[in-house]
């Protein structure tokens, strides 16, 4: 008789323990990504990352990704100019920096890996970097020189361009208006039928600027084409062109008169990527140009 209240008391304790068990299934979000020249799980990197998303980046309607950036990125910090744009001024509008550092020698603006070398007054040209050819941004907060030379001391600010996955046709178009003439309007349309894609978008913003001799105008147009050959092997390429033209009006207590900057930038690259179960490489070659009249 002993031994069998034994047994029972033994079970009862293991039965009500198999009720309480949660079985419900959670679905977590994607963790590899391209923080580093290969695709690597995040967990498994040295340096602490940020992604930003696409449905964060068109959140607030916001035609550069940098404010974004700055709302959802811990440590990073962007000084603008004004209503809308950047342009192009010493030690002010424009400047990137992660964790108090930021130069052109410190922090590395990179779309798709590729490196935006060409700099102005000591920065890439802010403006350049559209929403509307973004998929997400990766910032690496901290050191990343070990992997992307001296110039990621600072840190690297990573912008994926967009892909289309289904087929179909898909076309945006957003138009903004404000005070002091600001208007804003861009359309974007992603096409992909069998083997091949295509996303298109055109950009333009302007604005008289809150202050006399402010204005800023720029029209901004990109696009990408890509045919996947097989399922591991495809060949891309795209084009980003930007134009604008900005005054700077200078302090309020020592203004500036007709300080004006007339800046085209643009970019092409054409890539053959390929990708198995565990190899990948890819060869590109890209192009950076601008013209720049201050």
């Amino acid at each position: 008789m002993k031994k069998i209240l034994l047994l029972l008391l033994t079970l009862v304790p293991f039965h009500v323990m198999a009720d309480s068990i949660d079985t419900t299934t959670y679905k977590i979000d994607n963790v590899v990504i391209t923080g580093t020249r290969y695709h690597s799980d995040i967990r498994h990197l040295p340096m602490t990352i940020s992604v930003i998303n696409q449905s964060k980046l068109i959140q607030n309607y916001k035609q550069n990704v940098l404010p974004t950036l700055s709302e959802q990125v811990p440590g990073l910090f962007v000084t603008s100019r004004g209503l809308l744009g950047y342009g192009v001024s010493t030690g002010s509008a424009g400047g990137i920096k992660v964790r108090g550092i930021g130069s052109m020698a410190d922090l590395l603006v990179l779309i798709d890996g590729l490196p935006q070398y060409a700099g102005l007054y000591g920065h890439p040209i802010a403006d350049v970097y559209q929403t509307m050819l973004a998929d997400r941004v990766e910032v690496i907060r901290g050191p990343a020189s070990m992997i992307y030379g001296s110039n990621a001391m600072g840190g690297v600010v990573n912008i994926v361009t967009r892909q289309t996955q289904q087929d179909g046709t898909t076309t945006n178009i957003n138009l903004q208006g404000g005070s002091y003439g600001t208007f804003e309007a861009n359309a974007t349309n992603h096409t992909r039928s069998g083997k091949f894609s295509s996303v298109v978008g055109v950009n333009y913003g302007r604005t008289d600027g809150h202050r006399t001799n402010s204005e800023f105008k720029q029209t901004s147009g990109y696009a990408k084409l890509g045919y996947d050959f097989t399922p591991n092997w495809a060949l891309s390429g795209n084009i980003n062109v930007t134009y604008f033209e900005s005054s700077n009006p200078g302090e309020v207590s020592n203004p500036y008169i007709d300080n004006d900057m007339m800046i085209t930038r643009g970019m092409a690259a054409v890539s053959l990527t390929n990708e198995y179960e565990k190899t990948s490489g890819a060869i590109r070659a890209y192009y950076n140009w601008g013209h720049h009249h201050i």
